[in-house]
């Protein structure tokens, strides 16, 4: 039997490796989140995540190529933070149409994890990631992050209010002059 090179030097010569395979592995290598964790938030294997970042499996010891399912792309998209839009501009318009979706709604986590299980290692992974990220920043830090997105949030709702506010006093003034017009008349 052929010994099977070693997958971690992550080099296939001679083989295309698919643009979502590259495009995955950018983005992990910037993130700095650890292939377990992604593991974790994700619900697939350490194994599925190397071959969809590499691009290529190994089969009777020769390097193949392995384009990522739909699935997978979504999966590990919606962890290390892929836009839909950079899906699309490597050809995979299904994945990131579904990536789209996964942003929009945790109700569509049914269609995107096949079992509640799965569901759940998810969840409970991104409560992992989220403790690995807000463990590289100093508590003062995120003090003022989290000053900064509420005064932000509240001038949000205070211009939300003060349109609904006008548009009421708007309507108001247009009903009074409908009235005073009734009476005239």
């Amino acid at each position: 039997m052929p010994s099977t090179p070693d997958p971690s030097t992550n080099e296939a010569p001679d083989l295309d490796v698919p643009a979502e395979s590259v495009l995955l592995r950018t983005i992990y290598k910037q993130s700095g989140v650890k292939v377990a964790d992604i593991a974790k938030a994700s619900g697939l294997s350490v194994s599925a995540i190397h071959i969809a970042f590499n691009g290529f499996r190994y089969r009777d010891g020769v390097a193949k190529v392995a384009v990522p399912p739909d699935r997978t792309l979504v999966k590990l998209g919606a962890v290390l933070g892929v836009e839909p839009a950079a899906l699309r501009e490597v050809g995979r318009d299904r994945a990131a149409e579904l990536l789209a979706e996964v942003g929009e709604s945790d109700e569509t986590l049914s269609a995107t994890f096949g079992s509640d299980a799965e569901a759940k290692a998810h969840a409970a992974g991104r409560v992992g990631l989220a403790r690995q990220v807000l463990a590289a920043f100093s508590s003062e830090e995120l003090r003022a992050e989290l000053m900064r997105r509420t005064a932000a949030e509240d001038d949000a709702r205070d211009t939300a209010e003060a349109g609904a506010r006008s548009g009421s006093h708007r309507q108001e003034s247009a009903l009074r002059a409908g009235d005073q017009g009734l009476q005239e008349s």
